[in-house]
């Protein structure tokens, strides 16, 4: 690991039923902008621009999995947008909060 350089680190997510995902244990620049741009949207109606802004989960996953467990049968799941959109809540809200609690920690540098 790199000490000033994001490398290929993971963080492995085990779940209750013995299913698990490997995510990003921290994003890159490019990632946060992908899923900030993900966030807004803008209409313009010739006069004033409307900006509306969403939550960003599903770009926070898409961008964060690296790899998962779930298969059906043998054939492995592929990680696609859609895929991960339709995971179960358990299972989404349990990445979002890990994925949450990662990158509370990496911020925590700046308030030293």
């Amino acid at each position: 690991m790199s000490k000033f350089f994001i490398e290929q680190e993971i963080t492995k997510i085990s779940f209750p039923d013995g299913e698990w995902a490997d995510i990003k244990s921290e994003f890159t620049q490019e990632d946060l902008d992908f899923i900030t741009n993900a966030m807004m949207t803008a209409k313009f109606d010739g006069k004033v621009p409307e900006v509306s802004m969403s939550f960003g989960k599903q770009a926070t996953l898409e961008r964060a999995i690296i790899s998962w467990s779930f298969k059906d049968g043998d054939k492995p799941i592929p990680i696609t947008p859609e895929n991960i959109s339709n995971l179960r809540s358990k299972y989404r809200w349990m990445l979002l909060k890990e994925i949450d609690r990662i990158n509370k920690e990496s911020g925590e540098f700046l308030k030293n």
